[in-house]
């Protein structure tokens, strides 16, 4: 069957760019990390710190922008005129704060440094950030991975050339920053038509209505702030910069293997948007099979890494025998891989029905439990004990927002749907694992077989199931 520009379309671009720039991204961290565990550790830090400012400017307000856009169309040169004020202010509110930080915070002086260059890139990533969420609104979203992928690519290839010359990592986090601002033009250039025949003027009225909804999203915003970059920026303040290298040769794994559900996710606001003004069960039957692809697409990746993730991390980072700890680490942190996307189609589902509340109650309990794990397990056990308490967190957090959504989305629907996979998942765990004794590739494509087996004698391939993860993937028509 030949799919209609869809969910699936709109993301396959986005997957694409996403894979190429990944690669080379990790190619770029590999050839940092074969310097030495504690560059991993500098450099992993501060692109944390430059993925993070992402989320400053619009204080989690593009999840609104999106919203708004997809709704209203006709209203986006308004929308962006007032996100615009708004996201300008915070960015340089942010960026003196990034520099207090990075005077008064235990950083050592590279990664003080680093902070500083990142700080003066606020205001070109608030530009961006509104880019980006005006072309998703409007499901333009070839274009946005046209632009993304050029930025990324320029970036990290200037980055792997500036690695090879040996001038250091402050001159890739130079050239991250210096590519950011030149990327604001692109976006620009992409958007303006919408706002041809509109004239630029502010409204009192509507940007009280638009700061009006800046504390939940700001306070959503917060919490996932601290579940997403707090054992990355904790680990060289609590511990030192080997531990964060180390702990950040694991996560490299975790955010490889993110890739297609972070596009299909993003992608999930507007279709989700539009299921909501159909009846109440077309959300709930969209939210169910979105998390049962996530479910069958990502526990199965999860269990097989998880079995065979020490060798294999050893065969990227040989030369270091203090990786070694990093393979344990992997055991652990990939399942998070499988949760956060639960997770994620649940707090989309939730905001579009407007229950952000929900939200942030949910990333109040998974976020204050990681910081309680964070600081009791960092002390003890360093890297290992960071991933430990990510993955514990992760547990807690799903746990909170099942409960907490159960009153608009079925937890047994959702149990049901997912049964299969979990079992199939277990099955390729053990599989992978006593395969993987002779080489860690031979556990890896045994445990794909088996997870396809099992899941076939399952069920969970009928025809009845390929229809339905097409009906989702068709969703969303552009």
């Amino acid at each position: 069957m030949q799919l209609k520009r869809g969910l699936l379309l709109n993301s396959l671009s986005q997957v694409a760019v996403r894979i190429i720039t990944s690669f080379c991204g990790f190619v770029l961290t590999w050839l940092i990390a074969r310097h030495s565990v504690s560059n991993l550790g500098i450099f992993r830090t501060l692109t944390v710190y430059f993925f993070l400012c992402e989320l400053l400017p619009l204080l989690g307000m593009q999840t609104y922008l999106i919203r708004e856009i997809s709704r209203h169309r006709e209203q986006t040169q308004k929308i962006v005129a007032h996100a615009s004020v708004f996201a300008f202010t915070i960015s340089l509110i942010c960026a003196a704060g990034i520099v207090v930080l990075a005077r008064l915070g235990h950083y050592g002086t590279e990664i003080r440094q680093g902070l500083y260059i990142i700080a003066a890139g606020l205001p070109a990533t608030a530009a961006s950030m509104i880019g980006l969420s005006v072309l998703i609104g409007l499901t333009r979203a070839t274009t946005l991975s046209f632009i993304q992928g050029t930025e990324t690519l320029l970036r990290t290839a200037l980055g792997i050339a500036l690695t090879f010359a040996g001038w250091g990592i402050l001159p890739v986090i130079g050239v991250m920053v210096l590519t950011r601002w030149g990327i604001v033009a692109a976006y620009w250039r992409t958007i303006r038509t919408e706002f041809a025949n509109g004239t630029w003027h502010l409204e009192r009225a509507y940007f009280r209505e638009f700061v009006a909804h800046v504390p939940t999203f700001a306070g959503i915003t917060s919490l996932a702030i601290v579940l997403r970059f707090a054992a990355q920026t904790l680990l060289p303040w609590i511990s030192d910069d080997k531990a964060a290298g180390q702990f950040a040769a694991a996560y490299l794994f975790v955010d490889m293997t993110m890739l297609v559900p972070t596009a299909l996710i993003t992608n999930l606001v507007p279709v989700f948007t539009k299921k909501t003004k159909e009846p109440a069960e077309a959300l709930v039957q969209a939210s169910s099979q979105s998390i049962k692809v996530m479910v069958a697409a990502l526990l199965p990746v999860a269990a097989i890494i998880s079995a065979v993730g020490p060798d294999m991390l050893h065969t990227f980072f040989a030369k270091d025998p203090a990786y070694a700890v990093s393979g344990e680490i992997l055991r652990l942190i990939i399942w998070i891989c499988a949760l956060q996307a639960v997770d994620q189609v649940m707090a989309v589902a939730v905001i579009v029905r407007g229950e952000q509340k929900i939200d942030f109650q949910t990333l109040l309990v998974g976020s204050s439990s990681l910081l309680i794990l964070l600081a009791f397990l960092i002390p003890k056990y360093a890297a290992w004990g960071a991933g430990l308490a990510v993955l514990i967190g992760s547990i807690i957090q799903l746990i909170a927002r099942i409960s907490l959504a159960s009153r608009f989305l079925d937890s047994k629907e959702i149990l049901a749907s997912v049964w299969r996979p979990i079992m199939a998942a277990a099955a390729a765990y053990g599989v992978a694992l006593s395969t993987g004794r002779v080489h860690w590739i031979s556990g890896a494509i045994c445990g794909v077989v088996a997870y396809v087996g099992i899941l076939a004698l399952l069920g969970g391939l009928s025809k009845n199931e390929r229809h339905q993860v097409v009906s989702l993937l068709q969703t969303g028509n552009a």
